[in-house]
C-alpha cells in the first residue's frame, strides 16, 4: 500500500511540474524579448586560439583582426521564452532567457563580406542586421 501510493504522488508531482511548463511555451506570444545587436568591433584571438586551438574552428580567417558582434537579450514575461542567434543562417547560439534576465554574448562576423545576425524566437524574427565588418 505504501508503495502505491508514493507512486501515485510521484506522478501527481511529475504532471504538476511538467504542465505549467508546457503551458507556458504554448502561451507566451513571440516578441517578449527585448533584443540589442551591437555594432561590430575587432578583436585579437590569436591569444586564445593559441591556448585553445578547438577554438579556430569557430573563428574563420585571420585571428589577429576578428570581427565580433555583441548582441543583449533580456527577457521581459513571465517564464522562459527560448531565443535562436544566427550568422548567415548558421545557428551560434540556442537558449532561453526569463523575465528580468539578460544573455549577453558575442559572436564572430566574417571579415571583409557582408554578414547577416538574426535573432528569433518562436520561428519570428526579433532583430535582423547585416554587418559589412573590416578589420
Amino acid at each position: 500500500m505504501v508503495g502505491r501510493r508514493s507512486r501515485t504522488l510521484v506522478l501527481t508531482a511529475g504532471a504538476a511540474l511538467a504542465a505549467p511548463t508546457a503551458t507556458a511555451s504554448a502561451e507566451t506570444p513571440p516578441g517578449v524579448l527585448e533584443v540589442r545587436l551591437g555594432e561590430a568591433t575587432c578583436h585579437d584571438l590569436s591569444p586564445l586560439t593559441a591556448t585553445f586551438p578547438w577554438l579556430s574552428a569557430f573563428f574563420p580567417g585571420d585571428l589577429s583582426a576578428s570581427p565580433l558582434v555583441r548582441y543583449e537579450i533580456r527577457g521581459a514575461a513571465d517564464g522562459y521564452v527560448p531565443f535562436e542567434v544566427t550568422v548567415d543562417g548558421e545557428p551560434r547560439a540556442v537558449g532561453t532567457v526569463g523575465r528580468g534576465g539578460l544573455v549577453s554574448a558575442q559572436v564572430p562576423l566574417t571579415n571583409e563580406k557582408a554578414t547577416e545576425v538574426v535573432v528569433t524566437s518562436e520561428r519570428q524574427a526579433l532583430a535582423d542586421r547585416t554587418y559589412h565588418a573590416r578589420c
